[in-house]
């Protein structure tokens, strides 16, 4: 397992070097591949390359840390009945509104205000070494709303630290993503193009020879293709309180995310090391019933962020399990 997980992250990062550095410096999002329309406005040195590559950089961020799955359930911190768990968990996406680009077109992302997991777990017997804790989660590309998501990540870790005692823990996790959607350029985008600054920013001709009825997969607009390979190391610190365990994590996050667009057969991508702060409790109310509620917040460098100074990403995290 472990070569392959190896083979897997050197392949990924080694795609991510064949590309072009970032214009904005490590971090920002860059052009993979392709020639877009507006070459003028990124190859530029003025604010119309910085103020693009930061949009994108943005949204596809704010995208992915949603995705990205956390352990609540699972994680050795949360627990300590041995034995197997399945269950489920949402995450919120992004409560602000779909950015809009520098034309003013706001970028169709807001396809569900949640990203359900199916989830399931193990956890070793504990004894005076601690205890161990593996996980999986799922998410079948179910259509919704013209989008759809495939979602899998493995994690696992070690605690220390008796049932009833503080315990230290530390654990690591692999999550994968391909979702596809008519982000950038949809048919009824395509119906208002004159309300954008740059109407020109969707071409009728171009969409209708890549993306219109009688293309394959031209429905609904064009398809574009979001995918993240992400590998997360986390350590933090639970408390029993009764039925209780709160629970704190810091983390860094290797993010490795693109972005196909169909449009005009561009790749976008992002390369990135993103601390994040994770928070919770989680809730054993009877033998089986497991209960979780926990949050993160990531952090956005200023040449990720579209107001040009660092900030926060942030999303709430449910779960709810049967432990066996």
């Amino acid at each position: 397992m472990r070569p392959v997980c190896m083979t897997l992250i050197w392949v990924a990062l080694a795609g991510s070097a064949a590309a072009a550095p970032p214009p904005e410096g490590f971090g920002s999002a860059r052009l993979i591949s392709g020639s877009p329309d507006f070459q003028s406005c990124i190859q530029g040195d003025g604010d119309c390359q910085a103020n693009f590559y930061r949009f994108l950089g943005n949204s596809m961020l704010e995208q992915g840390f949603a995705m990205q799955h956390q352990p609540l359930l699972t994680s050795p911190l949360s627990g300590d009945r041995a034995g197997f768990l399945v269950g489920g968990d949402l995450a919120t996406f992004p409560f602000a509104p779909p950015r809009e680009n520098l034309s003013g077109k706001q970028e169709n992302t807001s396809f569900s205000p949640v990203f359900p997991q199916l989830v399931a777990g193990w956890r070793s017997a504990g004894d005076d070494r601690g205890q161990s804790a593996v996980g999986l989660s799922l998410l079948p590309p179910v259509p919704v709303q013209g989008a759809s998501a495939l979602s899998l990540s493995v994690d696992g870790g070690h605690a220390w630290g008796g049932p009833e005692a503080l315990r230290f823990g530390v654990e690591g996790g692999l999550s994968f993503v391909r979702a596809l959607a008519p982000i950038v350029a949809t048919t009824d985008q395509l119906e208002n193009r004159d309300q954008f600054d740059n109407p020109d920013n969707l071409d009728p001709v171009v969409f209708a020879r890549v993306c219109g009825p009688d293309v394959a997969d031209g429905a609904g607009g064009c398809i574009d293709r979001f995918r993240l390979f992400n590998l997360e190391l986390r350590a933090g610190l639970s408390l029993p309180l009764g039925a209780f365990r709160p629970f704190a994590k810091l983390g860094l996050t290797l993010v490795n995310e693109r972005l196909d667009v169909k449009y005009d057969a561009t790749a976008w991508g992002v390369t990135a090391l993103q601390p994040a702060l994770h928070g919770g409790c989680t809730w054993a109310p009877g033998a089986h019933l497991r209960l979780a509620l926990g949050g993160s917040l990531g952090l956005l460098q200023g040449n990720q962020s579209e107001d040009h100074r660092a900030g926060l990403l942030g999303k709430l995290v449910g779960a709810a399990g049967w432990a066996f």
